[in-house]
């Protein structure tokens, strides 16, 4: 267990340069000088022209400052954010579905998210654009019922979160509620006028915020970029992507970059995905496999349950399409792969088919606003070039809304109609009866709302016991990469950490073989390279090399195979003059600044 209690590191392209964004923020700066050679440095989702700095939104990043402000540990920030997003989701959920009920949303998603997911367990992110959609949400509901300073305060907090983390996604996602609560405000109640003063008044907090919010971005921006208008992405974008990130964009012109790992990079790796997806056959198949992925994070067998078993609880056709659409989605799940257009093509079709499914079993505005909302955010991002589960983040709490209401559902049916006066309620009175007002009769499955949150807590455990015993193997699961054990970037964790603690600076030549995982990059580095105790560097040639040896003539010299078994450390006079030698130096040894000779 010790192995998994442990600060979570760096291992993907995100994660290192968001990293690099908390340590700058937390030297209350936004970004680092320009590097005299660049090109040893240069590496992925970060920028080094004109300034050196990291391409993302700072939400995230400010979150890993404040963890390392506070504690020393960028973790602690993974960590708040986590703490915050289950509040700010149980806060939601409670104005959407009643405070117990919004409490039980609350124990799941910490379940299923907050303890052991790789949203609370790396850099990657997650848990803040999560945060951001909780709290809009949450508040639109609220502003509905109660035009109050409180909720437009909250509201412009969202907004503002969702701003500086996953903008795009974030505003998808609030369109649809945005556009129904100013219908719901412009109409007149009965013959009374909307009083207007009341309104500008309690949404002067929100707007006080989101023009704070907007000044901060744009001062952010221009810090980096040189115009407030142009993100930090979007320039990274312009300097390094001939691909754009989503599929129906024309293609960029050609771009000449610094090394032939960088070249690879942006050339094969982002390229191909562009050019396959823009294929119709392919599209299909990948979006098939995205929709796949999604449903395996957001929802998974266990939480299946809440979506699916209303429809059989209907009666009439709904409970016969219902069944015919889980065989129908079952089988064919067998046969999803990226040669099997005509099963990935019906796969989609039958998914349509759920959403509109869902719409008659959640009949109800607000379960339909949600499924609406999540179709239309999901959607857009098929059209995307990547698509990872924390793209959807901003949206989530609309999906542990359904889940939960399902559940709701799922407690409150039985058997036996209850009727007044020898009729049928109306909807008004069956929801009365669903909080309890009324004794229930005939059989019920209220079992299956209090296994729900067990079953979750087990599969949590199993699945920590499988990735201490290395036996998990979970590429689109909640846990993808939380905590990995026996990794290359462990390893690269670990050298850091011994290079760290030597007595001179240290500088790292990384050499690649020729058939280098891309996506293993150690060439990552912290603020104000030049002046940092531990430089990493590409190896791009003895010759070349003397370039940035001439400009540290202080440090200690290293070179690194990063893709041998087990990589460490050769004196980088020893690797230009011979071929690889056992003689190696490994973190934690004895001689600390002694030539490993």
């Amino acid at each position: 267990m010790a192995k998994i209690i442990r600060e979570p590191f760096p291992r993907t392209h995100d994660e290192f340069s968001y990293r690099l964004m908390g340590e700058t923020l937390v030297d209350r700066r936004v970004s680092s000088p320009a590097l005299p050679v660049p090109e040893f440095f240069d590496t992925f989702h970060v920028l080094l022209h004109p300034v050196y700095a990291s391409k993302y939104f700072p939400a995230q990043g400010a979150f890993l400052a404040l963890g390392q402000h506070l504690t020393g540990h960028q973790a602690v920030g993974v960590w708040l954010s986590s703490a915050l997003a289950c509040a700010a989701v149980t806060w939601m959920l409670q104005v959407w579905v009643g405070w117990r009920w919004g409490l039980l949303g609350g124990v799941l998603v910490l379940i299923q998210y907050a303890v052991f997911s790789y949203w609370s367990q790396t850099f990657w992110g997650g848990m803040v654009p999560a945060l951001g959609g909780a709290l809009a949400l949450g508040a639109f509901r609220r502003l509905w019922d109660c035009i109050a300073w409180q909720n437009s305060l909250w509201l412009g907090t969202g907004l503002v979160i969702l701003a500086g983390s996953r903008p795009l996604e974030g505003f998808i996602t609030v369109l649809p509620i945005s556009v129904l609560l100013l219908h719901h405000l412009w109409r007149p109640r009965g013959n009374k006028a909307q009083p207007w003063p009341k309104l500008l008044a309690s949404a002067l907090p929100c707007m006080l915020i989101l023009a704070s919010g907007v000044w901060a971005l744009a001062a952010y921006n221009r810090a980096i970029t040189g115009s407030s208008l142009k993100t930090p992405y979007a320039l990274n974008e312009q300097e390094y992507q001939e691909s754009p990130p989503f599929i129906f964009l024309p293609q960029r012109p050609k771009l000449t970059y610094s090394s032939p790992v960088v070249q690879f990079y942006y050339e094969i790796n982002e390229m191909r995905p562009y050019l396959t997806q823009r294929v119709p056959k392919w599209f299909v198949t990948m979006a098939a496999r995205k929709l796949a992925t999604w449903w395996d994070f957001y929802v998974g067998f266990i939480l299946s349950i809440p979506l699916v078993l209303p429809g059989f609880l209907r009666k009439g056709r709904i409970r016969w399409l219902q069944a015919a659409v889980l065989v129908a989605l079952i089988t064919l799940s067998f046969f999803l792969s990226l040669t099997a257009v005509l099963a990935c093509g019906l796969i989609e079709l039958f998914v349509i088919v759920q959403v509109v499914l869902l719409c008659f079993v959640f009949d109800d505005k607000w379960s339909r606003l949600a499924i609406g909302t999540c179709a239309l955010v999901e959607f857009v991002l098929l059209f995307a070039k990547w698509e990872f589960p924390h793209y959807f983040a901003p949206a989530a709490c609309l999906i542990w809304y359904l889940e939960v209401e399902g559940l709701r559902k799922i407690w409150n049916w039985n058997t036996k109609p209850v009727t007044e006066a020898g009729g049928s309620l109306s909807r008004g009175k069956k929801l009365k009866l669903g909080r309890g007002n009324a004794k229930k009769s005939g059989f019920n499955l209220r079992w299956v709302v209090v296994a729900t949150p067990i079953a979750c807590l087990c599969l949590l455990v199993w699945n920590i016991k499988q990735r201490l015993d290395g036996t998990l193997y979970d590429p689109h699961g909640t846990i993808r990469q939380a905590l990995v054990l026996d990794d290359w970037s462990v390893d690269r964790a670990n050298l850091e950490k011994w290079l760290e603690q030597q007595t001179t600076p240290q500088l790292v030549f990384v050499r690649y073989w020729p058939n280098h995982n891309i996506n293993f990059e150690w060439v990552y580095n912290h603020p104000d390279i030049m002046h940092s105790h531990v430089m990493w560097a590409r190896d791009l040639g003895a010759e070349h090399n003397k370039l940035l040896l001439n400009l540290v003539p202080d440090r200690k010299v290293w070179l690194i195979e990063a893709d041998s078994r087990h990589p460490t450390l050769i004196p980088y006079a020893d690797a230009i003059n011979k071929p690889m030698s056992p003689n190696l130096v490994k973190p934690g040894s004895a001689q600390q600044e002694t030539d490993p000779q």
